[in-house]
């Protein structure tokens, strides 16, 4: 406990700036209704469990026994953003990141970023997710900081275990802060090549437990692993693929900085600021090199280690086959921020730059979240509006009937008609993610419980669907052919006596 107080201590003025921002520019996740396909799905009452462990992800489910499959998003996302807030400062004690200025700024960029942003987004499992994150890192601040042996090596392991079970993809945080930390060991010439394979057996051990782990949860819960993304496609021809998948790491790495394929940057000048982030990280390990006079055989090691960043960062896209680097996969590129900290907060002038350089990120990164949910309250008030002249009209033709509502509203090209100038140019600046997502799923089973669910939730109409088979039938009926879709006058009508909305082609 004294050491947790007078980390708190240490740290207080970067808790608190970093937590009210994040409330602040979060808030409308709290106060407005923003929501997206699958949050639709699962507000009120998660129950898609059964899904998760068919993805591997059994500790979802047992954070949701402990919540009562609930989803309180207030207390989650308030509870999430501080368990970010607790990774980030043990990632600064890791570091011995001392400038007060930078530390404050790379916190509040950090809790503002798009990544936590879409993380929080998904507010029914934003808290396992964030708790991952969390494990992740006090496994490897435990690795490298602790003197107790059991603590050293035996729960880092579990740790690891633990965050692999709420999402794969965080393997990417534990390797890459390691292998950054490393790094920073060469630099201080307090490298130890045992303990280098040791701490990296350690995280590919929670690895191995957690793989068996989810065999075991496959069993028990009598769920088949899911092909989503590949995931049931693990084996030997993966392996045999890594070579081509290391060069897609790589190639992931660009895009996420300096294109818009995973993260939007070029309405926001980002991939400049970026530039030169990089810059002033090169300039500060040369300075780094140039102080500490590393040897000539550590320099070649921090090279190479430096240069499997990308591989370390995008772990994820190399052990799943089919899967491509998305945002709420991207936590790990949070860390290089730190790593840019590190380089920078001793000299003058360099802490001077970064000030400057982690403004400007910041700002971008406001006006990116704060056009999201702009643009995602947006979408919600039209599709209610859309949502409440069905509503009107199935009571028009008969309320206890059975309804089918066809096509996406993506395709409509009402719902998709920009009215201001204003709007537009909101839109511009979302980081497209889900900005751009309807809030309904094309597969059917999906699109009617989404249908169902908004209709219930946000009108207060229960309504009846049709079964799978009827509705293909009335799909290739000449009478459904015929229809106009919404909002046209022949939008609307009984069709076999069901209630039919075509909402697109």
């Amino acid at each position: 406990m004294k050491n947790v107080r007078k980390v708190i201590t240490d740290y207080k003025l970067v808790i608190l700036v970093s937590l009210v921002v994040a409330l602040v520019i979060h808030l409308p996740l709290i106060t407005k209704n923003i929501l997206t396909a699958d949050v639709l799905l699962n507000t009120g009452y998660y129950s898609g469990y059964s899904w998760e462990i068919s993805l591997g992800r059994f500790g979802l489910y047992l954070v949701g026994l402990f919540k009562g499959f609930l989803v309180l998003p207030q207390l989650e996302i308030f509870l999430s953003i501080l368990l970010f807030l607790g990774s980030i400062i043990l990632i600064f004690d890791l570091f011995e990141i001392k400038n007060k200025v930078i530390q404050v700024l790379c916190g509040v960029l950090v809790s503002v970023s798009p990544v936590v942003s879409a993380t929080l987004l998904f507010h029914y499992c934003s808290f396992a997710y964030a708790l991952a994150f969390f494990l992740s890192v006090l496994a490897v601040y435990l690795l490298v900081k602790s003197k107790n042996k059991f603590l050293k090596y035996v729960i880092p392991s579990f740790l690891i275990t633990l965050s692999l079970s709420m999402y794969q993809a965080y393997l990417a945080i534990s390797l890459t802060l390691l292998l950054l930390c490393w790094m920073i060991q060469i630099l201080k010439k307090k490298f130890h090549w045992k303990e280098f394979f040791l701490s990296f057996g350690i995280v590919l051990l929670g690895a191995l437990f957690y793989f068996i782990l989810m065999k075991l949860s496959l069993l028990v819960f009598h769920v088949d692993l899911s092909s989503y993304r590949g995931a049931s496609q693990f084996g030997i021809d993966t392996i045999l693929d890594i070579p081509s998948r290391i060069i897609l790491a790589y190639q992931s790495f660009y895009q996420y900085y300096f294109t818009d394929s995973i993260v939007s940057n070029s309405n926001m000048f980002m991939q400049i600021f970026y530039i030169v982030m990089f810059l002033l990280l090169f300039i500060g390990i040369g300075w780094s090199f140039y102080k500490n006079k590393v040897s000539f055989k550590y320099s070649l090691l921090f090279l190479f280690l430096f240069l499997l960043i990308p591989v370390f960062v995008n772990v994820v896209v190399i052990i799943l086959p089919d899967t491509e680097m998305q945002l709420l996969m991207s936590s790990s590129y949070l860390l290089v921020f730190f790593f840019v900290c590190y380089f920078m907060q001793d000299k003058k002038v360099f802490s001077i730059l970064t000030i400057f350089l982690f403004t400007f990120i910041i700002r971008g990164y406001i006006i990116q979240d704060s056009a999201t949910y702009q643009t995602l309250e947006h979408t919600y008030k039209k599709t209610y509006q859309i949502a409440s002249d069905i509503r009107n009209q199935i009571n028009k033709l008969g309320y206890k009937k059975q309804v089918m509502i066809a096509g996406n509203l993506d395709r409509n090209a009402y719902y998709h008609k920009e009215s201001t100038t204003e709007l537009r140019n909101i839109s511009t600046y979302t980081y497209g993610f889900v900005s751009n997502y309807s809030l309904f799923w094309d597969e059917y089973t999906n699109m009617k419980n989404g249908w169902s669910r908004f209709l219930e939730q946000e009108l207060g109409t229960s309504i009846t669907f049709v079964s799978s088979d009827t509705y293909q039938e009335i799909l290739d009926s000449s009478e459904y052919q015929k229809m106009e879709c919404y909002p046209g006058n022949k939008s609307i009508q009984l069709i076999d006596d069901v209630i039919v909305v075509k909402i697109s082609n």
